[in-house]
């Protein structure tokens, strides 16, 4: 298993401004996929704030990441704790071209991070791609943070 980390995650980017409670924010990301992609490789992707409650999310492959004639490449993305807590073998990145899912689980689907800390967001793949190619994987994960008990917001 290899571990790759977004520009985000590797550069620390805050995942959203003091004061937005309510607001709506976007986690985004843009990952460069290598060829060398492997079953149970993780790409560490961004911070989830304390008190965010998850309301949308789009996965999109720019090209083709699998290209073998029956692909199989599949990706869970969700949490260290519940890797498949926003989406279960999404199929993006299999098709000729670009391609995108927008599929939230019901589980994730207004999902709050009640774990008083920021909780990392992952994308593993988890079935390898018959015939792997690079391209890039993007994500972008809409929420709102909600005020915590006791906040003065």
């Amino acid at each position: 298993m290899t571990t790759y980390n977004s520009p985000g995650f590797a550069n620390k980017a805050p995942g959203y401004a003091h004061g937005e409670a309510r607001g709506t924010n976007r986690l985004h990301e843009i990952i460069a996929v290598p060829a060398t992609i492997a079953a149970n490789d993780v790409i560490n992707v961004a911070y989830l704030p304390a008190n965010a409650v998850v309301s949308g999310l789009n996965l999109k492959a720019a090209t083709q990441l699998d290209s073998g004639a029956t692909p199989t490449l599949a990706i869970d993305i969700g949490t260290t704790v519940n890797p498949q807590l926003f989406s279960a073998l999404s199929s993006v990145g299999r098709s000729a071209g670009s391609s995108v899912d927008t599929n939230l689980l019901p589980a994730g689907r207004l999902y709050r991070n009640t774990t008083g800390a920021k909780q990392l967001v992952v994308a593993t793949v988890h079935t390898a791609a018959a015939t792997p190619s690079a391209g890039t994987l993007e994500i972008e994960m809409s929420y709102f943070i909600e005020d915590a008990a006791g906040s003065p917001a």
